[in-house]
């Protein structure tokens, strides 16, 4: 007699979304995606960006917000409340940050509807870099003996000669600065992977007249406080500030550096492969955010890399 076999049997998880979940407090959910976030080990600005939003998510809505009332009609309502008083890049910023947390909210099953959120088309605007006599100005070696001036201006060198971020900046440590290799190593980066930045010759000069005067042991931050201390954000803010103003430099943005550095490597006819090994950018399209676009760049360049100025014809124009 042959043996019967028994056939396989399918079995099928269930959709999260058929369980039964509890419904919770809109502020319990986002405490939850926060730990979450936590432990993925992001960065403690961007958990800071959502707390943010979040925040002023609750304080329109109701700090008794439940997962439940969140619905696309109470989200179309939020951004309608927005448009109002912000600009578009503020209102995306806002939603964007409070997407994640709903996104979250979904796939656990406590917030039912599928929330959609819709890009608020933004108006560009071209951000202004420090022009040629305003950097003319802030490198000007300051006379006199004050320390904290003195270190403004080595600042302003480094974010100017390097591009790095006013966080990358204060990160640093002094053995972050091999003098040897003509390398700085950034080890604190916002996309978490460390990288290097070449020094040029004359921030080497200023940078070992630093280092000779400031005599920080290896494992000490390169910018402090008179602590010793990492120069906190508001700090290294206000210094500089204050540092571009008592010159009459109206500008005093740090990111502004960021951009001129870009902008002037650009037009200097730098790689942007390698431009964007130095920035750290992950994209091109991030890199071209950067960039100050001047007709002029074009024009100072056509006759060197137009196809038509490689056949000479000039010579038999004229």
């Amino acid at each position: 007699m042959e043996k019967q076999t028994k056939e396989p049997q399918v079995t099928r998880r269930k959709k999260l979304l058929d369980c039964k979940v509890t419904d919770i407090g809109y502020d319990d959910l986002y405490r939850l995606y926060e730990q979450e976030c936590k432990l993925k080990n992001l960065a403690d600005v961007t958990i800071k960006g959502y707390e943010f939003a979040h925040k002023h998510f609750c304080a329109w809505a109701g700090n008794d917000l439940r997962c439940s009332d969140i619905t696309q009609d109470l989200i179309n309502e939020y951004v309608l409340y927005l448009k109002d008083r912000l600009k578009p890049e503020t209102v995306n910023s806002y939603q964007f940050k409070i997407s994640p947390v709903i996104k979250y909210g979904i796939k656990r099953g406590y917030i039912k509807d599928n929330i959609l959120f819709v890009h608020l088309i933004e108006q560009e605007h071209i951000k202004d870099i420090y022009t040629k006599e305003e950097l003319e100005t802030l490198l000007k070696r300051p006379e006199t003996n004050n320390f904290a001036e003195y270190r403004s201006w080595i600042i302003v060198n480094v974010l100017l000669a390097t591009g790095i971020r006013a966080r990358e900046l204060r990160k640093l440590q002094v053995q972050d600065v091999d003098m040897d290799g003509n390398i700085i190593h950034l080890r604190h980066t916002k996309n978490r992977k460390p990288r290097i930045v070449p020094i040029p010759t004359t921030l080497r000069i200023r940078l070992a007249e630093y280092l000779r005067i400031r005599k920080g042991t290896k494992e000490e931050p390169l910018f402090c406080n008179i602590y010793g201390e990492e120069l906190p954000r508001t700090t290294l803010q206000i210094s500089v500030t204050k540092y571009c103003k008592r010159r009459g430099v109206e500008k005093h943005s740090l990111h502004l550096f960021r951009h001129t550095f870009i902008t002037l490597s650009v037009r200097n006819g730098m790689s942007p492969v390698l431009l964007q090994r130095i920035t750290g950018h992950q994209s091109m399209k991030m890199l071209n955010n950067y960039y100050q676009f001047n007709p002029a760049d074009l024009v100072n360049v056509v006759d060197t890399f137009n196809p038509l100025e490689g056949f000479n014809i000039k010579k038999k124009l004229f």
